[in-house]
């Protein structure tokens, strides 16, 4: 018998077998197909739709009589489902089903591809963290279909042995199709996995120690010579903390922090942690940079803004909220990860104790730094100096708030937003070049 006409013969006796399928599907208890579930809709609803499809694709397996065995109540008993038949809906795999009939009475590259793309498309619905999802579960259930529809054409009528050999050979061809969909949607699905792993770490490390983290299993703690150590903390959080509900008031910590957290992205530092409702950060590190405490600097000058448009905010509604102190400090600490199991980037000096005496040494509103930090600034910024402030535990200490950038490098009359003139000399000290700053200052 011609190929074409095995190939025929042989995808209409498997249609029969499926078209009946798919009338006792819509049998069943309208609980369970008649509920909202795959891809937003009832199986009732997918399967007419098939049941349709069937009957103008495939005519004459509609037409002929039903056949002597309900072929997917043996797949599921080889696949050893928790559930019996009657108790499970497989409008998912009846759509997959569908393409595989099409693909088998087509034969064509464009077929081929057409059923690839269209599993995939509904793979990609599939809750794929379900339990019993696993490539090992896919493979096992397609090899036990594979050697139904060999069951299915062995029994058509006027086959030749011949003729089953052909309608074999093409069923096993198309297995192997399916069994490569099957394995390029599980690579996809493992390495989305890996991405949200990667993110994940990425969002509790920095790259470069996540990085090192994976390769060696370990991160060796680091001398950073110089850095800038940054600290907030709300004023009259405790006492609003109290007047709150726990929802509102994870709320409100997770707006502020949320905003510093963009913030501190913008200015290339690094998020160390937070401690109730102070907020911890740290320029020049993991990798070294000179700007560090120019990025602090504007950093803090937009937290404060930040705070402050919040405040007014709430104020229109007659709502209290809290202030903001921040403070910074700029020396020598050291780096590294604690923990094995829950890892955490952290970072240990007296420049970390100067950095936090700077925040608790402060006013609400206001941005205190160390004369250190003060020293890196001082052609920018305009720093109000405070003279010798006492520190717990530090003793007296020189101490200035920063206000502003300079006129001559601010871009708004408020001296929140640089201009070109200090992006221009941002760059050069950047890459470690002599600047030579304005005759203005």
């Amino acid at each position: 018998m011609d190929q074409a006409i095995v190939r025929q013969k042989a995808v209409d006796e498997i249609a029969r077998h499926f078209y009946h399928h798919l009338l006792a599907e819509q049998s069943k208890a309208p609980e369970l197909i008649d509920a909202i579930r795959f891809d937003r809709k009832s199986a009732r609803a997918i399967n007419a739709d098939l049941i349709d499809r069937v009957r103008v694709e495939f005519p004459a397996a509609a037409a002929a009589p039903p056949p002597e065995y309900n072929f997917i109540v043996k797949w599921a008993q080889l696949n050893q489902f928790h559930l019996r038949y009657e108790e499970f809906a497989f409008e998912a795999y009846n759509l997959i089903f569908m393409e595989r009939l099409i693909s088998l009475k087509r034969w064509s590259d464009e077929g081929h591809r057409e059923f690839k793309r269209t599993t995939i498309e509904v793979f990609d619905k599939f809750d794929t963290e379900q339990d019993g999802f696993s490539v090992s579960f896919f493979i096992r259930a397609e090899n036990n279909m594979r050697e139904l529809l060999r069951e299915i054409v062995d029994g058509a009528p006027d086959f030749s042995d011949a003729d089953r050999a052909t309608a074999w050979e093409l069923i096993f061809q198309q297995s192997k199709e399916y069994q490569e969909v099957v394995n390029e949607f599980f690579e996809q699905v493992l390495n989305q996995a890996l991405r949200k792993s990667e993110d994940l770490l990425h969002n509790i490390l920095p790259v470069k120690i996540s990085d090192e983290l994976k390769q060696n299993g370990r991160v060796l703690p680091v001398e950073i010579p110089q850095a800038t150590v940054l600290f907030t903390d709300f004023k009259g959080f405790t006492m609003l903390s109290e007047t709150m509900s726990p929802e509102r008031l994870i709320a409100e910590l997770d707006e502020c922090f949320s905003a510093f957290d963009q913030i501190i992205d913008r200015h290339n530092l690094e998020k160390i942690k937070t401690i109730g409702d102070s907020y911890m950060c740290a320029g020049g590190l993991p990798e070294a940079n000179r700007t560090h405490a120019l990025d602090a600097a504007l950093a803090a000058l937009e937290m404060r803004e930040a705070i402050a448009n919040l405040k007014a905010r709430h104020a229109a509604s007659s709502q209290t909220y809290w202030d903001v102190r921040i403070g910074f400090h700029t020396g020598p600490l050291v780096a590294g990860v604690i923990g094995r199991k829950k890892f955490s980037y952290d970072i240990w000096g007296d420049t970390v104790n100067t950095a936090s005496r700077m925040e608790s040494s402060g006013a609400p509103g206001r941005v205190n730094i160390s004369e250190a930090a003060r020293q890196q600034l001082k052609y920018f910024f305009e720093c109000e100096p405070r003279g010798r402030v006492a520190a717990k535990n530090k003793g007296e200490m020189e101490m200035a708030f920063l206000n502003r950038l300079k006129p001559a490098y601010a871009a708004d009359a408020d001296g929140l937003k640089p201009n070109e003139a200090f992006y221009s000399a941002y760059k050069k000290i950047q890459a470690g070049a002599r600047v030579v700053f304005r005759s203005e200052i």
